[in-house]
């Protein structure tokens, strides 16, 4: 069963497939918000970054024109909430990258290469779980 850890923060600050760095930051923000957001509220999360409201208003409207935030009315104040999790996000990049190969056997083994050896467990715990064909 997969979850989602909320705690690791590896990968904090990381780069996100697809957005700039400033996007990137504010998908952080709401990734790690229990609850949806106003703007002032997502800037006051971008500590390591010094912007204006009107420019995170403006990156906010831009990742929902993007698909990776909706935003709700209450009051006078838009909220904005991701429309996906840390790990669903980078499950579809890995999804991509394997779909995209020629040889997914090859991209499957130099990924595994590169993983830390605790990633190596839960892998193999996690297919471990798996339903499916019997090993010969």
């Amino acid at each position: 069963m997969l979850r989602e850890d909320s705690t690791s923060m590896r990968g904090a600050g990381a780069m996100i497939a697809g957005l700039g760095p400033l996007e990137a930051a504010v998908m952080e923000v709401l990734w790690r918000a229990p609850e949806p957001l106003p703007v002032r509220g997502v800037l006051e999360g971008l500590t390591d970054h010094e912007v204006a409201y009107t420019t995170t208003s403006t990156v906010l409207e831009n990742l929902r024109r993007k698909e990776w935030v909706d935003r709700e009315r209450i009051g006078r104040l838009w909220f904005y909430r991701p429309l996906r999790d840390r790990s669903t996000h980078a499950a579809e990049v890995m999804h991509e990258a394997l779909t995209g190969s020629r040889d997914s056997e090859a991209t499957l083994l130099r990924f595994v290469d590169t993983m830390q050896p605790e990633d190596v467990r839960a892998l193999r715990a996690l297919l471990s779980e798996v339903p499916g064909e019997e090993e010969p």
